[in-house]
């Protein structure tokens, strides 16, 4: 019988090879909660452009965005973004999600990577996502290339403050990420602090009565919590949810 994990790793060994991408076949994913969390953040940090521009956040670069963040090149075919090019939000959320298969393999060379919890795994990719997925062991990154390194955890979060500028000036919203990165290496993935009021449209806490059907913004952590179950419970009551984290308006999922 497969294991999860063995499932997982064949999962990504079909999109790499669909993306081309036949060097990184290897690769393991990073754990399910830790790309899920990615996702929601990035989308919530980088807002979302419909239409390439040039990134006005970096001075003295001409940088190409499109969707949310996505700059220079779209991760799931390595075709150049053109000024003017168009992209709807579910388009936009598939490029985030190809940017981390494709940087996985640079993040395994970290000494632990496929040893850290889902929180420090996070917080590196919401950091390689924001200065690069090779940061490890380049110019410019010694510090937290060496407290990875020697696997001097407690230092990480300090390191992460140091990256805080872009075209060399300290930017207000960098330095506030690195300080949510960091919260999250030492703390683990944010604990659901808006289920402190229940939303006035459906009952708070429901035992859970069969199929649920997914609507627009659903994750499936969201679901798991919603009806109190794990995300595991939910993924091995689901064996036809082919991606953890990719679940579509109208689909069906078990949560009995």
């Amino acid at each position: 019988m497969k294991t999860f994990k063995t499932y997982l790793e064949e999962r990504k060994l079909a999109t790499l090879a669909a993306l081309g991408l036949a060097g990184a076949a290897m690769a393991a994913p990073p754990k399910p909660e830790a790309t899920q969390v990615m996702v929601d953040q990035m989308k919530e940090k980088e807002g979302f452009r419909p239409k390439a521009e040039i990134d006005k956040d970096v001075k003295g670069q001409q940088r190409v965005v499109v969707g949310y963040g996505t700059t220079d090149t779209y991760p799931d075919t390595g075709k150049p973004i053109k000024i003017g090019d168009t992209i709807t939000p579910e388009q936009g959320e598939q490029q985030i999600k190809a940017f981390f298969n494709k940087m996985t393999p640079q993040l395994e060379k970290i000494p632990d990577w496929d040893n850290m919890d889902a929180g420090k795994q996070a917080a590196i990719m919401s950091f390689a996502y924001n200065v690069g997925p090779g940061f490890y062991k380049s110019k410019g990154f010694e510090t937290i290339s060496g407290h990875l390194e020697r696997k001097e955890w407690d230092k990480v979060p300090d390191a992460l403050k140091l990256y805080n500028k872009a075209g060399g000036r300290v930017l207000g919203g960098l330095v506030k990420r690195r300080e949510e990165e960091g919260k999250m290496w030492s703390e683990g993935l944010p604990t659901q602090t808006k289920k402190q009021e229940a939303p006035k449209t459906e009952p708070a806490a429901q035992k859970p009565t069969g199929d649920y059907e997914v609507k627009s913004g659903d994750t499936l952590s969201d679901i798991a919590k919603r009806h109190g179950k794990s995300l595991q419970d939910i993924i091995k009551t689901n064996p036809q949810i082919k991606d953890p984290n990719t679940i579509k308006p109208g689909q069906k999922v078990k949560v009995n």
